[in-house]
C-alpha cells in the first residue's frame, strides 16, 4: 500500500544538505532538526509544539545559545493589536530612527544605544524587514517556551507560526543569524 508520508520531504534534511550542515533526527516530542556550526556558535532550527491545555501550535524557530558579555537584552517584533495595547499600557519601546522599520515593529530594549547600533545594519534591517512575521529576541529561556536557563546563560532566539517550508526563507534567516551574531561580537555583547 501506497504510504504518502514515505515520499513527504523533510525540510530539515534538505536545509543540512544545501548548507552542508548536520541534520538531526527527532525523537518524542522533539521534532528533526538542521544544526549549522558557524564561528563559534551552533544555530539550531527546528520545530516546536506549543502546548495550551487541548490546543497546540506547530511553531518554527530558531535557536542560538550565547554568552552575554554585558547583558544586552532585546526583542523585536511585529506591530500588532495585542502588542499594541501593551505599548498605550506603559511598555516601552525604542525608536531607531529608520521609520519604515520604526513603523513596522517594536522595538524593546535594555540598552538603548546597543539596539540602535545593531540596527544601524542595513542588511540586518532589510532581512528582518523581509520576513512575513517577525519575534527576535534574546532571551533566558530554553528554546522561548521552555524551562529558564541557568544564570549567565542565553539564546538569541526566532520564532514564527506554523512550519517553514519555503529554502528561500530558511537561507534568508540564516543569513540573518550569521549578521546578528557578527555585530554583537563586534559590539562586544558576546563572545
Amino acid at each position: 500500500m501506497f504510504d504518502p508520508s514515505q515520499n513527504k520531504i523533510n525540510i530539515w534534511q534538505e536545509f543540512a544538505k544545501e548548507t552542508n550542515s548536520a541534520f538531526k533526527v527527532g525523537y518524542s516530542w522533539i521534532s528533526d532538526s538542521t544544526e549549522i556550526n558557524y564561528k563559534d556558535w551552533k544555530i539550531i532550527f527546528d520545530n516546536y509544539t506549543v502546548w495550551s491545555g487541548k490546543y497546540s501550535k506547530e511553531m518554527t524557530r530558531v535557536i542560538v545559545p550565547i554568552t552575554l558579555k554585558d547583558n544586552f537584552r532585546f526583542e523585536i517584533f511585529n506591530e500588532g493589536f495585542v502588542r499594541n495595547i501593551e505599548k498605550l499600557f506603559g511598555a516601552q519601546d525604542v525608536e531607531i530612527g529608520y521609520p519604515d522599520f520604526d513603523k513596522a515593529f517594536i522595538i524593546k530594549s535594555n540598552n538603548e544605544l546597543k539596539i540602535k547600533t545593531l540596527l544601524r545594519n542595513k542588511e540586518i534591517r532589510n532581512l528582518i524587514l523581509s520576513q512575513k512575521e517577525v519575534n527576535i529576541q534574546i532571551s533566558n529561556q530554553k528554546g522561548i517556551w521552555e524551562e529558564k536557563l541557568p544564570d549567565n546563560e542565553y539564546e538569541l532566539s526566532y520564532f514564527i507560526d506554523g512550519e517553514i517550508h519555503n529554502m528561500q526563507t530558511l537561507k534568508s534567516l540564516l543569513e540573518m543569524f550569521k549578521l546578528i551574531l557578527d555585530e554583537l561580537y563586534q559590539m562586544n555583547s558576546i563572545n
